[in-house]
This record gives structure tokens, sequence and C-alpha cells, in this order.
């Protein structure tokens, strides 16, 4: 009788599918939280030990990128939020990337390896359910000069796409 062997490479395609729809379908319920909202308030450390607070940027757009280390498109736009921030930072643009589900040491490593310009901070389950419950990432909040939240982004997107929300904020 003759065994038939599922080659690997397509059978480790199926199981980062089911990974990746477990991740953006699973978790309980939470409050949602979107367009028009006021963005909740945070304090989180930096990977240099710094404490940064939503309320230090009021008066700028701020970008809130949740990530995680092991999320290969949260990688993927990492570069191109850094450009973003690079040439708009000097016209009210503040971003910020919130790590979820990581050790502070794995993420100082992460940080450096991906030679970003922009605070990196380490998520607390506390904001991860204020920003109700991210379970899918990346994740990216818009929020305007007045603290309101202007987009929910979920997935990964490109440089332009991005732009579009936030240059008529700036």
């Amino acid at each position: 009788m003759k065994v038939w062997k599922m080659p690997q490479q397509p059978l480790l395609a199926v199981i980062a599918s089911l990974v990746m729809i477990i991740c953006l379908t699973g978790g309980s319920p939470a409050a949602e939280i979107g367009k028009g909202a006021q963005a909740p308030e945070f304090a989180l450390v930096d990977t240099t030990g710094k404490t940064i607070s939503l309320s230090q940027m009021q008066g700028k757009v701020v970008v809130v990128n949740f990530f995680t280390i092991w999320c290969q498109p949260c990688r993927a736009e990492m570069p191109e939020l850094n450009a973003i921030y690079n040439e708009n930072k000097d016209k009210g643009l503040q971003m910020v990337g919130v790590c979820l589900n990581v050790d502070p040491n794995q993420l100082r490593f992460f940080a450096k390896q991906m030679n970003l310009d922009y605070p990196i901070l380490v998520g607390t389950d506390k904001v991860n359910k204020d920003y109700g419950e991210i379970v899918g990432v990346p994740t990216t909040f818009v929020i305007n000069k007045q603290g309101k939240i202007v987009d929910k982004i979920v997935g990964a997107r490109t440089k332009a796409e991005f732009l579009q929300v936030i240059k008529p904020l700036l």
C-alpha cells in the first residue's frame, strides 16, 4: 500500500494561514473603539526605560502602531512607517510602536535590529484592552491633533495608503 505524503511547503502554508485566521478572528469580544472616539490615554515604557504618554503628544497627529515581534507583515511595514515619521515629524507627526506580548529585553534587541527612529513601547494588557483588545496585528490608529481617532487600520498598508490618511491631518 502506497502512503501519500503531503509536501511540507504547502502544509506549512496551510498551517500559517490557519494561525493567521485564528489571530485575526479569535479573542474575546471587547468594546470596539473606532473613528470619532477619544483616543485612550496610555503611559508606557520605551526600549530605553523612559515613560511616554499619549498626553505628551497633545497637539500632534499621532500614529499608534500595535505589533508583535514575530509578525512578518508588521516587520514589512515598519521601514515605511519610519520613512513617514522622518519625512513628517517636523510637520507635527508623532509615531509610536506598541509591541504586545513581548519580553522587554527581546524588544530592545528587535528595535535596534529594525533601526527605527520613532519610539517603540512595551505594551500592557491595559493598553490592549483600552484600544479594543487587538486581535490582529498590525493594527494602527491614526489620531488627530484633538486626540480623536480618525482611522483604525487593521493589517499592513503601504506608505502611500498611510499618507492618504495622515497628510490631510498635518
